[in-house]
């Protein structure tokens, strides 16, 4: 059953509270909390960081000024796999622009820390209901200007930018199960019409400020095989540049092709590895991943990115690694085992790269985790720190995809 949990968030003045969605059954959703309202920055306390290689996407005017921040060791370049983090924005209005400059200084520099390459932006928009032909934006959604704060400080310090919207959740707890995977909208020449409305001042900030990605849509199962889904990405070419993906949840990307006719093609892998223990070796857990991998095709699959990897830290993950909400007892190594695993098998399959989830845009990553921090988090985990840093200093070859 879906439950939602109540965090602080830090603000420039006060601390308020926001009710936002943690899981449902398998299906990993929109998850956010700050460390501890104690957390806050400074207003304008965050460094400034040069001017990045341009990305695909980028224009001239998208090309921030010159500083002294930091810097990827190597930038991404085709061919070589895409080692990332997944950062999850829920705006506070009330942050003023220049607090919201050091969260992202912030955040950004322990990315970089750990040796990415690349940064994923989820951000939240919202729906009325199961069948509602509508989506918006909340106070909660950063706004396009607001997102190229944190796109600038990203391609300051020489990441891959992906800018990701994602249905929150909250109105579909239902005792029938449903999520965003099981919206059923009834006119959907509305809903895919609103859909567009909502992303266009996106996709325009995108491409200001030079992300080299953009996901036109998310765990969209009941949708996937709609034919709105051209117009929506024909008309998002004609604004953003760079590449256009779809990310599938793990369910539907072993059944067959997704039909969405994005440009790339990501999953959220949060398949079960029933067969494994707390103790079981790495070894064990890369056969769970190889044998999950093989419903989609043997051998190298170069086309599929892991757009989000995540597990909790504690006993008994493995059975479902998408359980945001039970709490058991805190073990590290389940988590830095699973990452050591994705990590091997994404250089053998030489997989586009993987997407490491959840860290939080309002964390404060220098402070000690407690049995209060959600167990997703590998923010402060040493164990999974060391096993990110080792898995992100490697690199292999990623074959050259054919056009189209």
């Amino acid at each position: 059953m879906k439950r939602y949990i109540v965090y602080i968030l830090p603000v420039a003045v006060v601390a308020v509270t926001a009710a936002v969605p943690v899981l449902y059954g398998d299906h990993p959703i929109n998850f956010d909390r700050a460390k501890s309202a104690s957390t806050v920055l400074k207003p304008g306390a965050g460094t400034a960081s040069a001017a990045p290689t341009a990305q695909p996407g980028a224009t001239a005017s998208a090309q921030p000024s010159a500083d002294t921040g930091p810097k990827v060791a190597k930038q991404w370049q085709t061919g070589m796999p895409e080692w990332g983090i997944q950062v999850y924005w829920l705006d506070d209005p009330a942050d003023a622009d220049a607090y919201v400059q050091g969260k992202a200084d912030r955040i950004v520099k322990y990315v970089v820390g750990l040796n990415a390459n690349a940064i994923a932006v989820s951000f939240p928009f919202y729906t009325t209901g199961l069948r509602a032909n509508e989506v918006s934006a909340h106070p909660t959604t950063p706004s396009p200007d607001r997102l190229g704060i944190l796109i600038d400080t990203a391609r300051r310090a020489g990441l891959k930018v992906t800018v990701r919207p994602i249905m929150d959740e909250a109105v579909l707890d239902d005792p029938a199960g449903d999520w965003r995977g099981t919206i059923a909208p009834t006119d959907r020449d509305a809903w895919f019409g609103s859909y567009e409305s909502l992303l266009q001042p996106y996709l325009k900030s995108a491409q200001k400020h030079g992300a080299a990605s953009f996901t036109i849509g998310t765990e969209f199962n009941s949708l996937e095989s709609d034919s709105h889904w051209q117009t929506l990405i024909s008309d998002a070419k004609q604004v953003f540049h760079g590449d256009v993906g779809y990310d599938a949840n793990w369910d539907n990307f072993t059944r067959g092709d997704i039909p969405v006719p994005a440009e790339s093609q990501g999953v959220d892998a949060y398949f079960p590895a029933k067969s494994a223990t707390d103790q079981s070796p790495v070894s064990t857990l890369v056969n769970s991943w190889n044998t999950w991998l093989d419903k989609k095709g043997k051998g190298p699959l170069p086309g599929v990115t892991l757009s989000e990897v995540g597990i909790p830290a504690q006993q008994g993950a493995y059975a479902k690694p998408g359980d945001f909400t039970t709490k058991r007892t805190v073990n590290e190594a389940v988590q830095a085992k699973w990452f050591t695993a994705v990590c091997q098998v994404a250089a053998q399959r030489q997989l586009a790269g993987m997407y490491l989830w959840s860290l939080y845009f309002g964390t404060d990553p220098t402070l000690p985790v407690n049995d209060d921090t959600p167990r997703m988090d590998f923010a402060g985990r040493a164990q999974s720190e060391a096993a990110i840093r080792q898995c992100f200093s490697g690199s292999y070859e990623v074959p050259e995809q054919p056009a189209g």
